[in-house]
């Protein structure tokens, strides 16, 4: 505001003021853009819930049990889709329908990892909370988190979409067994 009012007080520099005016709207429409998006795929996680409850579920269970193992199957997940990218780029309909799947994908991983963060965070806070709660502040968080520029896009967003991507190939996967508890034996005494 200061620097609006440094040009109208210096002269008629009407440029100057029109580009300062039209950068600082193209900013607050971003803003607004990005706040839209961010509420607005909260209701498609809210969906997933709602469409495929139990997918959501042993997704969160997977990345929730073998974080580190998420982790690692979700890098040739994002290679096999870059791949396929790669290979269709001349047929638009192709590339469409990698797209899509992906996209259908990463909604059930962002699900499945948001409902983790948020119920990560209430057991931080010592509360319990419901699936819908833990999906909905782990969203936000996981969001806000993404949008802060070196530690949320270099390390926070690649991190949470791979470890998602991942639990959708780790819960696939069945789940490892458990050895069977000991019952506890008393011998008699001499």
């Amino acid at each position: 505001m200061e620097a609006m009012m440094a040009c109208l007080v210096d002269g008629p520099k009407s440029e100057e003021v029109q580009n300062l005016f039209m950068n600082t709207g193209a900013l607050a429409a971003s803003y607004i853009v990005g706040f839209a998006g961010i509420v607005s795929l909260l209701g498609i996680l809210f969906m997933t819930m709602v469409v495929a409850p139990n997918a959501t579920q042993r997704l969160s269970g997977a990345l929730r049990d073998r974080n580190v193992l998420s982790f690692f199957a979700g890098i040739p997940v994002a290679g096999f889709f870059g791949l396929m990218t790669a290979i269709f780029h001349k047929s638009q309909v192709l590339v469409a329908a990698n797209l899509l799947a992906f996209s259908v994908i990463l909604i059930l991983a962002f699900a499945a990892a948001a409902e983790d963060i948020g119920r990560r965070l209430y057991w931080a806070c010592g509360k319990e909370g419901s699936r819908a709660s833990h999906l909905a502040s782990g969203w936000l968080v996981f969001a806000f988190g993404a949008c802060f520029p070196v530690l949320g896009w270099f390390v926070i967003l690649p991190y949470v979409s791979l470890s998602g991507l991942g639990s959708v190939v780790v819960g696939s996967l069945p789940a490892r067994r458990t050895a069977a508890p000991v019952a506890d034996v008393e011998f008699p005494e001499k």
